[in-house]
């Protein structure tokens, strides 16, 4: 099992993994991560990071898994062996969590879970700083044109075509007025498939207040997703003190 050394775990955090842990077919657990802290800020990128944790589990209920969090994981020594451990992704200097997940699902078909436990979610702090969470956003948004996969990598392309096209929608709609209701009826749609998606989510987190964000977060979302996923592709970022 895995966490980081800024995170906070639950007493019953072991007990929570065990049942898991029992069933021989599995080889590698995802576990739910949290954002915790205070201020505008701190709230979404709660909120964003919950949605994360979501789309990851759903990718591994659906057999395609595509994302995990090395905040809080698990998996089995001979599975690690097998799949020849972080080897291959070594120049990478993040994602190496998702890549042994990519490796272990490919290789051990059926043999990675979501543990969707309260007790064994871990908790750990927000970025304090706007910059500082862009820098940590783009070191995450590097590694998505080195995964080897095709489920990451669709899913990659899709988030950056949905919010490549709300970003242009208000532009189309500013040239041909015309097309403003179908606009307002896109940026509604989504909003409320991110509602229907979120609220069993936010329930699971006990932050269901964080649902009155949702609408702010659209708003801002597809330029920040935008600027992370180009600046991604570039590199460049400090991490742990140090320049990538």
């Amino acid at each position: 099992m895995l966490t980081d050394a800024d995170c906070r775990v639950s007493r019953q955090w072991l007990a929570a993994y065990a049942p898991l842990m029992q069933d021989s077919t599995v080889q590698f657990i995802s576990g739910p991560v949290l954002l915790t802290g205070q201020g505008l800020l701190a709230r979404l990128q709660g909120l964003e990071l919950a949605a994360l944790v979501a789309v990851g589990a759903a990718g591994i209920r659906a057999g395609a898994p595509t994302m995990c969090n090395g905040a809080n994981l698990a998996y089995r020594r001979q599975a690690f062996d097998a799949v020849g451990g972080f080897a291959g992704n070594e120049h990478v200097p993040s994602g190496d969590d998702e890549f042994l997940l990519h490796k272990i699902a490919a290789t051990f078909p059926g043999g990675v879970r979501f543990l969707q436990h309260p007790d064994a979610t871990v908790r750990t702090d927000a970025q304090p700083t706007l910059l500082a969470l862009l820098h940590q956003r783009v070191r995450w948004a590097s590694k998505w044109q080195h995964y080897r996969t095709a489920a990451p990598r669709r899913l990659a392309v899709l988030v950056l075509g949905a919010n490549l096209s709300l970003a242009l929608l208000p532009v189309v709609a500013a040239v041909w007025p015309v097309l403003w209701p179908w606009v307002a009826a896109a940026w509604l749609l989504k909003l409320g498939a991110d509602l229907y998606f979120l609220t069993p989510v936010l329930a699971f987190f006990g932050r269901r207040r964080w649902l009155a964000l949702v609408p702010l977060l659209q708003l801002v979302y597809p330029v920040y997703a935008l600027a992370t996923g180009l600046m991604g592709l570039r590199g460049g970022y400090r991490w742990k003190g140090r320049s990538v």
